[in-house]
Protein backbone atom coordinates (compact mmCIF):
# COMPACT_ATOMS: atom_id res chain seq x y z
CA UNK A 1 0.00 0.00 0.00
CA UNK A 2 1.40 3.39 -1.00
CA UNK A 3 1.75 5.84 1.91
CA UNK A 4 -0.70 8.76 1.80
CA UNK A 5 0.46 12.30 1.07
CA UNK A 6 -1.46 13.53 4.10
CA UNK A 7 -1.20 11.52 7.35
CA UNK A 8 -4.69 12.52 8.51
CA UNK A 9 -6.81 9.97 6.69
CA UNK A 10 -10.48 10.77 6.04
CA UNK A 11 -11.49 8.02 3.63
CA UNK A 12 -10.32 4.49 4.43
CA UNK A 13 -7.93 2.68 6.76
CA UNK A 14 -4.36 2.91 5.50
CA UNK A 15 -2.28 1.26 8.18
CA UNK A 16 -1.24 1.45 11.82
CA UNK A 17 0.93 4.55 11.36
CA UNK A 18 -2.11 6.63 10.49
CA UNK A 19 -4.45 5.18 13.11
CA UNK A 20 -4.81 6.84 16.50
CA UNK A 21 -4.82 4.78 19.70
CA UNK A 22 -7.76 2.40 20.43
CA UNK A 23 -5.21 0.06 22.07
CA UNK A 24 -7.55 -0.90 24.93
CA UNK A 25 -10.40 -1.51 22.50
CA UNK A 26 -8.16 -3.65 20.30
CA UNK A 27 -7.03 -5.74 23.26
CA UNK A 28 -10.64 -6.27 24.35
CA UNK A 29 -11.78 -7.27 20.85
CA UNK A 30 -8.89 -9.70 20.41
CA UNK A 31 -9.64 -11.33 23.77
CA UNK A 32 -13.28 -11.80 22.77
CA UNK A 33 -12.31 -13.39 19.46
CA UNK A 34 -9.62 -15.66 20.90
CA UNK A 35 -12.09 -16.87 23.51
CA UNK A 36 -14.84 -17.64 20.98
CA UNK A 37 -17.13 -14.73 21.82
CA UNK A 38 -19.08 -12.86 19.16
CA UNK A 39 -19.04 -9.07 19.42
CA UNK A 40 -21.47 -6.19 19.01
CA UNK A 41 -19.47 -3.06 18.19
CA UNK A 42 -21.57 0.07 18.05
CA UNK A 43 -20.96 3.80 17.92
CA UNK A 44 -22.48 6.92 16.48
CA UNK A 45 -21.59 7.62 12.86
CA UNK A 46 -18.09 8.78 12.01
CA UNK A 47 -16.48 7.59 15.22
CA UNK A 48 -14.10 5.28 13.37
CA UNK A 49 -15.63 1.87 14.05
CA UNK A 50 -15.02 0.62 10.48
CA UNK A 51 -11.38 1.76 10.67
CA UNK A 52 -11.07 0.00 14.03
CA UNK A 53 -12.33 -3.23 12.47
CA UNK A 54 -9.74 -2.99 9.69
CA UNK A 55 -7.05 -2.18 12.28
CA UNK A 56 -8.12 -5.28 14.21
CA UNK A 57 -8.08 -7.36 11.04
CA UNK A 58 -4.50 -6.30 10.35
CA UNK A 59 -3.41 -7.75 13.71
CA UNK A 60 -5.50 -10.90 13.32
CA UNK A 61 -4.19 -11.62 9.81
CA UNK A 62 -0.65 -10.87 11.03
CA UNK A 63 -0.96 -13.58 13.68
CA UNK A 64 -1.40 -16.15 10.88
CA UNK A 65 -4.25 -17.74 12.84
CA UNK A 66 -7.23 -16.02 11.26
CA UNK A 67 -8.75 -15.04 7.94
CA UNK A 68 -10.97 -11.96 7.98
CA UNK A 69 -13.93 -10.79 5.91
CA UNK A 70 -15.60 -7.39 5.99
CA UNK A 71 -19.18 -6.90 4.75
CA UNK A 72 -21.18 -3.65 4.74
CA UNK A 73 -24.98 -3.93 4.79
CA UNK A 74 -25.71 -0.18 4.66
CA UNK A 75 -27.05 -0.22 1.10
CA UNK A 76 -29.04 -3.45 1.50
CA UNK A 77 -32.82 -3.53 1.81
CA UNK A 78 -33.74 -7.22 2.12
CA UNK A 79 -32.41 -10.71 2.82
CA UNK A 80 -31.43 -11.32 -0.78
CA UNK A 81 -29.30 -8.19 -0.96
CA UNK A 82 -27.62 -8.98 2.36
CA UNK A 83 -26.70 -12.47 1.18
CA UNK A 84 -25.41 -10.94 -2.03
CA UNK A 85 -23.22 -8.60 0.05
CA UNK A 86 -21.87 -11.51 2.11
CA UNK A 87 -21.20 -13.61 -1.01
CA UNK A 88 -19.41 -10.63 -2.58
CA UNK A 89 -17.29 -10.23 0.56
CA UNK A 90 -16.31 -13.89 0.45
CA UNK A 91 -15.46 -13.63 -3.24
CA UNK A 92 -13.36 -10.51 -2.65
CA UNK A 93 -11.40 -12.38 0.01
CA UNK A 94 -10.96 -15.80 -1.57
CA UNK A 95 -11.98 -15.63 -5.22
CA UNK A 96 -8.96 -13.82 -6.65
CA UNK A 97 -6.18 -16.15 -5.55
CA UNK A 98 -4.23 -18.56 -7.70
CA UNK A 99 -4.48 -21.45 -5.22
CA UNK A 100 -7.43 -23.10 -6.93
CA UNK A 101 -10.01 -21.76 -4.52
CA UNK A 102 -11.51 -19.71 -7.35
CA UNK A 103 -13.10 -22.80 -8.89
CA UNK A 104 -14.48 -23.84 -5.52
CA UNK A 105 -16.03 -20.45 -5.06
CA UNK A 106 -17.60 -20.46 -8.48
CA UNK A 107 -19.20 -23.77 -7.58
CA UNK A 108 -20.39 -22.29 -4.29
CA UNK A 109 -21.90 -19.25 -6.00
CA UNK A 110 -23.72 -21.49 -8.43
CA UNK A 111 -25.14 -23.52 -5.54
CA UNK A 112 -26.77 -20.41 -4.03
CA UNK A 113 -28.13 -19.21 -7.35
CA UNK A 114 -25.59 -16.42 -7.72
CA UNK A 115 -24.06 -15.24 -10.96
CA UNK A 116 -20.72 -13.53 -11.45
CA UNK A 117 -20.61 -10.78 -14.03
CA UNK A 118 -18.29 -7.93 -14.87
CA UNK A 119 -19.39 -4.33 -14.70
CA UNK A 120 -19.00 -2.91 -18.24
CA UNK A 121 -18.01 0.51 -16.86
CA UNK A 122 -15.54 -0.44 -14.12
CA UNK A 123 -14.43 -3.87 -15.28
CA UNK A 124 -14.81 -5.20 -11.73
CA UNK A 125 -16.68 -8.43 -10.97
CA UNK A 126 -20.17 -8.14 -9.51
CA UNK A 127 -22.21 -10.86 -7.86
CA UNK A 128 -25.97 -10.99 -8.15
CA UNK A 129 -28.26 -13.25 -6.14
CA UNK A 130 -31.93 -13.74 -6.86
CA UNK A 131 -33.65 -14.89 -3.67
CA UNK A 132 -37.40 -14.51 -3.41
CA UNK A 133 -38.31 -17.02 -0.68
CA UNK A 134 -37.10 -17.26 2.94
CA UNK A 135 -36.31 -20.96 2.58
CA UNK A 136 -33.98 -20.17 -0.32
CA UNK A 137 -32.23 -17.55 1.82
CA UNK A 138 -31.74 -20.15 4.56
CA UNK A 139 -30.27 -22.63 2.05
CA UNK A 140 -27.92 -19.99 0.64
CA UNK A 141 -26.66 -18.93 4.06
CA UNK A 142 -26.13 -22.59 4.95
CA UNK A 143 -24.00 -23.10 1.83
CA UNK A 144 -21.94 -20.00 2.61
CA UNK A 145 -21.48 -21.25 6.17
CA UNK A 146 -20.28 -24.66 5.02
CA UNK A 147 -17.65 -22.94 2.89
CA UNK A 148 -16.48 -20.73 5.77
CA UNK A 149 -16.24 -23.75 8.11
CA UNK A 150 -14.11 -25.59 5.53
CA UNK A 151 -11.29 -23.04 5.73
CA UNK A 152 -8.19 -24.22 7.58
CA UNK A 153 -7.85 -20.99 9.55
CA UNK A 154 -10.51 -19.52 11.79
CA UNK A 155 -12.78 -17.00 10.07
CA UNK A 156 -13.69 -13.63 11.57
CA UNK A 157 -16.62 -12.10 9.72
CA UNK A 158 -17.45 -8.45 10.41
CA UNK A 159 -20.91 -7.36 9.29
CA UNK A 160 -21.08 -3.57 9.36
CA UNK A 161 -24.35 -1.63 9.69
CA UNK A 162 -25.93 -4.81 10.98
CA UNK A 163 -28.98 -2.91 12.24
CA UNK A 164 -30.19 -2.91 8.62
CA UNK A 165 -31.54 -6.45 9.01
CA UNK A 166 -34.19 -5.14 11.41
CA UNK A 167 -35.66 -3.32 8.40
CA UNK A 168 -35.83 -6.49 6.26
CA UNK A 169 -38.56 -9.13 6.11
CA UNK A 170 -40.05 -9.99 9.55
CA UNK A 171 -38.18 -13.29 9.81
CA UNK A 172 -34.75 -11.91 8.81
CA UNK A 173 -33.31 -11.62 12.33
CA UNK A 174 -34.31 -15.19 13.15
CA UNK A 175 -32.81 -16.50 9.89
CA UNK A 176 -29.50 -14.77 10.59
CA UNK A 177 -29.47 -15.95 14.21
CA UNK A 178 -29.99 -19.56 13.11
CA UNK A 179 -27.16 -19.20 10.60
CA UNK A 180 -24.77 -17.87 13.25
CA UNK A 181 -25.61 -20.85 15.49
CA UNK A 182 -24.91 -23.27 12.61
CA UNK A 183 -21.30 -22.11 12.27
CA UNK A 184 -19.85 -21.81 15.80
CA UNK A 185 -16.35 -22.02 14.31
CA UNK A 186 -16.83 -18.55 12.77
CA UNK A 187 -16.46 -15.45 14.93
CA UNK A 188 -18.82 -12.60 14.16
CA UNK A 189 -18.46 -8.87 14.72
CA UNK A 190 -21.84 -7.18 14.40
CA UNK A 191 -21.14 -3.52 13.89
CA UNK A 192 -23.63 -0.67 13.71
CA UNK A 193 -23.94 3.10 13.84
CA UNK A 194 -27.47 3.31 15.22
CA UNK A 195 -26.81 2.74 18.91
CA UNK A 196 -30.39 2.40 20.10
CA UNK A 197 -31.30 -0.06 17.32
CA UNK A 198 -28.20 -2.17 17.97
CA UNK A 199 -28.83 -2.23 21.71
CA UNK A 200 -32.45 -3.24 21.15
CA UNK A 201 -31.52 -6.08 18.79
CA UNK A 202 -29.16 -7.67 21.30
CA UNK A 203 -30.79 -6.85 24.66
CA UNK A 204 -34.56 -7.16 24.16
CA UNK A 205 -35.66 -10.56 25.46
CA UNK A 206 -37.98 -11.41 22.56
CA UNK A 207 -35.43 -10.66 19.81
CA UNK A 208 -33.53 -13.61 18.24
CA UNK A 209 -30.08 -12.17 19.04
CA UNK A 210 -30.88 -11.56 22.72
CA UNK A 211 -27.69 -11.91 24.82
CA UNK A 212 -25.89 -13.71 22.02
CA UNK A 213 -22.84 -11.43 21.83
CA UNK A 214 -20.61 -9.16 23.88
CA UNK A 215 -21.65 -5.50 23.62
CA UNK A 216 -18.81 -3.02 23.13
CA UNK A 217 -19.67 0.68 22.74
CA UNK A 218 -17.08 2.84 20.99
CA UNK A 219 -16.51 6.19 22.66
CA UNK A 220 -14.38 9.19 21.60
CA UNK A 221 -10.62 8.74 21.64
CA UNK A 222 -9.04 10.39 24.68
CA UNK A 223 -7.83 13.96 24.10
CA UNK A 224 -4.37 13.18 25.49
CA UNK A 225 -3.92 10.32 23.01
CA UNK A 226 -5.14 12.45 20.13
CA UNK A 227 -2.86 15.31 21.16
CA UNK A 228 0.22 13.09 20.91
CA UNK A 229 -0.95 11.62 17.60
CA UNK A 230 -1.65 15.00 15.98
CA UNK A 231 1.49 16.70 17.29
CA UNK A 232 3.75 13.85 16.15
CA UNK A 233 2.50 13.92 12.57
CA UNK A 234 2.89 17.69 12.36
CA UNK A 235 6.41 17.50 13.81
CA UNK A 236 7.44 14.82 11.30
CA UNK A 237 6.59 17.31 8.55
CA UNK A 238 8.40 20.11 10.42
CA UNK A 239 5.11 21.85 11.11
CA UNK A 240 4.06 23.40 14.40
CA UNK A 241 0.72 23.17 16.18
CA UNK A 242 -0.03 24.43 19.67
CA UNK A 243 -1.62 22.23 22.34
CA UNK A 244 -4.45 24.74 22.71
CA UNK A 245 -5.14 24.39 18.97
CA UNK A 246 -5.48 20.63 19.34
CA UNK A 247 -7.86 21.12 22.26
CA UNK A 248 -9.93 23.48 20.13
CA UNK A 249 -10.03 20.93 17.29
CA UNK A 250 -11.24 18.30 19.74
CA UNK A 251 -13.88 20.58 21.25
CA UNK A 252 -15.26 21.78 17.91
CA UNK A 253 -15.40 18.18 16.70
CA UNK A 254 -17.07 16.91 19.89
CA UNK A 255 -14.41 14.19 19.85
CA UNK A 256 -15.81 12.79 16.60
CA UNK A 257 -13.01 11.00 14.76
CA UNK A 258 -13.99 12.00 11.23
CA UNK A 259 -14.27 15.72 11.93
CA UNK A 260 -10.98 15.74 13.87
CA UNK A 261 -9.26 14.01 10.96
CA UNK A 262 -10.84 16.36 8.42
CA UNK A 263 -9.80 19.47 10.33
CA UNK A 264 -6.25 18.20 10.79
CA UNK A 265 -6.06 17.12 7.14
CA UNK A 266 -6.90 20.62 5.94
CA UNK A 267 -4.67 22.36 8.51
CA UNK A 268 -1.77 20.08 7.60
CA UNK A 269 -2.13 20.86 3.89
CA UNK A 270 -2.51 24.62 4.37
CA UNK A 271 -0.20 25.90 7.13
CA UNK A 272 3.27 25.48 8.57
CA UNK A 273 2.31 26.95 11.93
CA UNK A 274 -1.12 26.43 13.45
CA UNK A 275 -2.73 28.40 16.24
CA UNK A 276 -6.36 28.60 17.33
CA UNK A 277 -6.90 31.30 14.69
CA UNK A 278 -6.06 28.90 11.85
CA UNK A 279 -8.24 26.21 13.41
CA UNK A 280 -11.23 28.59 13.45
CA UNK A 281 -10.62 29.69 9.86
CA UNK A 282 -10.43 26.14 8.50
CA UNK A 283 -13.43 24.97 10.50
CA UNK A 284 -15.49 27.87 9.15
CA UNK A 285 -14.43 26.93 5.62
CA UNK A 286 -15.70 23.39 6.26
CA UNK A 287 -19.05 24.71 7.47
CA UNK A 288 -19.33 27.10 4.53
CA UNK A 289 -18.76 24.23 2.11
CA UNK A 290 -21.62 22.32 3.72
CA UNK A 291 -24.14 25.15 4.08
CA UNK A 292 -25.90 24.46 0.76
CA UNK A 293 -26.64 20.94 1.97
CA UNK A 294 -27.60 21.99 5.48
CA UNK A 295 -29.88 24.79 4.30
CA UNK A 296 -31.98 22.20 2.45
CA UNK A 297 -32.97 20.60 5.74
CA UNK A 298 -35.24 23.57 6.39
CA UNK A 299 -37.22 22.59 3.31
CA UNK A 300 -37.42 18.94 4.32
CA UNK A 301 -38.39 19.40 7.97
CA UNK A 302 -41.55 20.92 9.37
CA UNK A 303 -41.22 24.40 10.89
CA UNK A 304 -41.38 23.01 14.42
CA UNK A 305 -38.81 20.30 13.68
CA UNK A 306 -36.46 22.88 12.18
CA UNK A 307 -36.83 25.24 15.14
CA UNK A 308 -36.35 22.41 17.64
CA UNK A 309 -33.25 21.22 15.79
CA UNK A 310 -31.73 24.72 15.94
CA UNK A 311 -32.60 25.08 19.60
CA UNK A 312 -30.98 21.76 20.55
CA UNK A 313 -27.81 22.76 18.70
CA UNK A 314 -27.64 26.10 20.49
CA UNK A 315 -28.20 24.57 23.93
CA UNK A 316 -25.74 21.67 23.58
CA UNK A 317 -25.73 19.64 25.74
CA UNK A 318 -29.48 19.73 26.38
CA UNK A 319 -30.78 17.51 29.20
CA UNK A 320 -34.45 18.50 29.31
CA UNK A 321 -35.97 19.55 25.98
CA UNK A 322 -39.42 19.69 27.55
CA UNK A 323 -38.55 22.21 30.23
CA UNK A 324 -40.73 25.34 30.13
CA UNK A 325 -37.66 27.58 30.20
CA UNK A 326 -36.12 25.93 27.13
CA UNK A 327 -39.36 25.96 25.15
CA UNK A 328 -40.10 29.58 26.02
CA UNK A 329 -36.54 30.75 25.33
CA UNK A 330 -36.68 29.43 21.77
CA UNK A 331 -40.41 30.12 21.21
CA UNK A 332 -41.12 26.49 20.30
CA UNK A 333 -44.83 26.42 21.08
CA UNK A 334 -46.67 23.64 22.87
CA UNK A 335 -44.78 20.92 24.73
CA UNK A 336 -46.69 18.26 22.79
CA UNK A 337 -45.46 19.74 19.50
CA UNK A 338 -41.85 19.72 20.75
CA UNK A 339 -42.24 16.10 21.86
CA UNK A 340 -43.60 15.09 18.44
CA UNK A 341 -40.81 16.97 16.66
CA UNK A 342 -38.05 15.36 18.73
CA UNK A 343 -39.52 11.91 18.15
CA UNK A 344 -39.42 12.53 14.38
CA UNK A 345 -35.88 13.94 14.52
CA UNK A 346 -34.67 10.93 16.51
CA UNK A 347 -36.26 8.56 14.01
CA UNK A 348 -34.30 10.31 11.25
CA UNK A 349 -31.14 10.15 13.40
CA UNK A 350 -30.79 13.91 13.24
CA UNK A 351 -31.10 14.11 17.02
CA UNK A 352 -29.62 11.56 19.41
CA UNK A 353 -29.50 10.98 23.14
CA UNK A 354 -26.01 10.41 24.49
CA UNK A 355 -25.31 10.03 28.21
CA UNK A 356 -28.63 11.67 29.03
CA UNK A 357 -28.12 14.67 26.75
CA UNK A 358 -29.91 15.51 23.51
CA UNK A 359 -27.53 16.41 20.68
CA UNK A 360 -27.70 17.14 16.96
CA UNK A 361 -26.09 13.97 15.60
CA UNK A 362 -23.99 15.59 12.85
CA UNK A 363 -21.50 17.75 14.75
CA UNK A 364 -20.79 19.93 11.70
CA UNK A 365 -24.50 20.55 11.24
CA UNK A 366 -24.77 21.36 14.95
CA UNK A 367 -22.00 23.96 14.74
CA UNK A 368 -23.53 25.51 11.60
CA UNK A 369 -26.95 25.75 13.25
CA UNK A 370 -25.50 27.79 16.10
CA UNK A 371 -24.50 30.46 13.57
CA UNK A 372 -27.95 31.10 12.09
Amino acid sequence: MKPPFNPFIINAYQGKSFFCDREKELETLIQHIKNDRNIVLYAWRRFGKSALIHRLFEDLEGSNEFETIYVDLLATQNLGESIQAIASGIYEKFGKTSSGIGATLHKLLASIGASLNFNPHTGFPEISVNLRKPEKATESLHALGVFLKSRKKRIVLAIDEFQQISEYEPQAEAIFRTWVQEIPEVRFIFSGSHRSMMEAMFTETKRPFHQSSQLEALNPIDLVKYTDFIRDHFLKAKKEITESSISKIYELSRGQTYTIQLLCNKLYSTYQQISETEVSLIFQQILDQQKVIYANFQKILTRTQWNVLKAIAKEEPLFNPFAKEFIAKHDLGATSSVRTAIKALEKQEMVIQDQGAYLVHDVQLARWLTQI
